[in-house]
């Protein structure tokens, strides 16, 4: 008899199926379930075993090398089919900073006496926080979405809400029809960030994962760019026009890429996946397809004999909570959670969403050419982006965080000196403003959200990951909706000495706390926070 139709036999006698698998809920069906699961896939994985032996006998009889010697070749994957996969989550990338930049473009030409729009402090300031606000929702019924319906369909979704949300915003004559469309995008940046993301990296290959992650953020920066572009030429409603355009040719584009074969694998459509596979491989890999498959097999069954595990051992509740109180998990997550908190009153964010008029407001006399000076923000950013991920090959991260932040701090603070002073000129105000973003771009704007994976123990990681996405979510909400009251409150001179004391404040903070993790494995940096240090600066350095 098949081993997998005995397997599913198995199954069937529990009333259980591969891909819905439901039994009660007391502990010995859910001791059950986990057995069942177990050799299912214990099943699966003997039947391609065997299969590959069968493979392997078949061409020692003409000489040929065997599938368990090639797969000791270690290659890499084809490019062709991962630069697909990357450009078509760039695009989503470019689409979502379309988004994030819009507010920029739209607020001056709302003020316009020719807009046909009356607006106020209190309309402004939800323009703005409407659509951040919305972001941690798509962000939190992103995870449900991906586990239930996968990667591509939920980028899918959320695309869709985002070019409706353009249409919105393109045809509204009102301010409440304008303000569902920022909230559809915002959700559908949300939704779209972190499934793009997991989408990308369980196609690429291991050699390139990095390299092809670290540009979604670039990707992100030179869609604010060109929404800066766009606005500073034609009407905010031709930019949205086009920009809802540039969004359902992505959501067409998407349409035509695989699903994630580790979605595939772990909801049991396991020819699927092998599919996926042979597409990113290309023809003549068999061997190094069968290994991808067999390796997504073996970490299910893995992981589904931990959960018998723990099934069997009787432990009490609040001693499992325990765990999570452990150095080695509040350690690091206290760290990147104020890390991400940190930089959001730095002006990271603000500067993106209010670069017009914080731009203006340096323009007292005058002289400041605002529309010139937002576009080089823009066009510094997205530079400063890509040296950000040159240079992370050779520096280390801790390196990089400070001087973001002792550069941009000290920028920050000139920036306010000299604009409280007065009748200074022009480009001094304009080279400081474009050190302040170059310096912020390539270490606050870039590594926050990449080293909440890297210093996360893998235990918390999702859960943890989750919530500090979503808190950074609030608390961008939080402070653009209450923009404009601070400005009122300090003047700009007073904003940047905020975001100047701040930088410096977070670079102290890193300076004591954060470990250097470049060039460490997730089990080094892991164990590192199981020493009984707090600062990094009386520890022992070696990892």
């Amino acid at each position: 008899m098949d081993i997998v139709a005995a397997c599913k036999s198995l199954l069937h006698t529990y009333q259980l199926t591969p891909s819905n698998s439901s039994l009660s809920c007391s502990e010995d069906s859910r001791q059950n379930t986990s057995q069942v699961k177990t050799i299912y896939f214990s099943g699966l994985c003997i039947q391609r075993k065997m299969e590959i032996n069968a493979q392997e006998s078949l061409m020692s009889e003409f000489d040929m090398p065997s599938v368990m010697q090639v797969k000791r070749e270690s290659k890499s994957r084809p490019i062709f089919a991962q630069a697909i996969t990357a450009t078509l989550v760039y695009l989503t990338a470019i689409c979502n900073g379309l988004s994030s930049g819009y507010s920029a473009i739209l607020l001056p030409q709302l003020r316009a006496n020719n807009s046909g729009f009356e607006l106020d402090e209190d309309i402004e300031s939800w323009i703005v926080s409407i659509y951040i606000g919305a972001t941690p929702v798509g962000c939190l019924l992103s995870g449900i979405m991906m586990d239930v319906w996968g990667r591509r369909p939920t980028v899918q979704i959320a695309v869709s809400f985002v070019c409706v949300g353009w249409i919105l915003i393109a045809t509204s004559s009102t301010y409440p029809l304008m303000l569902v469309g920022r909230a559809l995008g915002g959700f559908g940046k949300g939704a779209t960030t972190p499934a793009i993301t997991f989408h990308l990296e369980e196609m690429a290959d291991p050699r390139l994962r990095g390299t092809l992650s670290a540009c979604i953020l670039l990707m992100y920066s030179i869609g604010i760019m060109l929404i800066s572009l766009i606005g500073t030429n034609m009407s905010w409603k031709i930019a949205a026009g086009l920009a809802a355009v540039i969004g359902f040719g992505d959501l067409v584009g998407y349409s035509l890429l695989h699903e994630s074969p580790v979605w595939l694998v772990r909801n049991n459509h396991i020819n699927k996946a092998n599919q996926v596979f042979s597409w990113l491989w290309g023809s003549g890999h068999p061997a190094e397809v069968e290994r991808d498959l067999q390796k997504l097999l073996k970490r299910i069954k893995d992981e589904n004999t931990e959960l018998a595990k723990q099934i069997n051992t009787n432990v009490a509740p609040y001693q499992k909570w325990k765990q999570y109180f452990k150095p080695q998990i509040y350690k690091p997550f206290i760290i990147v959670h104020v890390f991400n908190i940190i930089q959001i009153i730095c002006g990271t964010n603000l500067f993106i969403f209010y670069a017009v008029d914080i731009i203006s407001g340096l323009n007292s006399d005058g002289s400041v050419d605002i529309n010139l000076t937002t576009i080089l923000t823009s066009i510094v950013r997205v530079v400063f982006m890509v040296v950000s991920c040159i240079i992370l090959v050779w520096i280390g991260r801790r390196t990089v965080c400070i001087s973001s932040g002792l550069g941009s701090g000290i920028a920050a603070i000139l920036i306010g000196t000299v604009v409280r002073m007065q009748n200074v000129q022009a480009w001094i105000i304009v080279s400081l403003v474009l050190i302040y973003v170059a310096f912020n771009t390539y270490g606050y704007f870039v590594l926050p959200p990449s080293m909440i994976g890297e210093i996360l123990p893998s235990k918390i990681r999702c859960v943890a990951g989750a919530y500090i996405f979503t808190m950074n979510d609030i608390g961008m909400f939080c402070a653009s909706k209450a923009f404009p009251s601070i400005l009122n409150a300090t003047g700009i001179y007073g904003l940047f000495w905020i975001f100047g004391v701040s930088s410096l404040a977070c670079s102290l903070f890193l300076y004591l706390m954060l470990p250097e993790t470049k060039g460490r494995s997730l089990v080094q940096i892991e164990e590192y926070f199981l020493k009984p240090n707090v600062l990094w600066l009386t520890s022992n350095k070696a990892m």
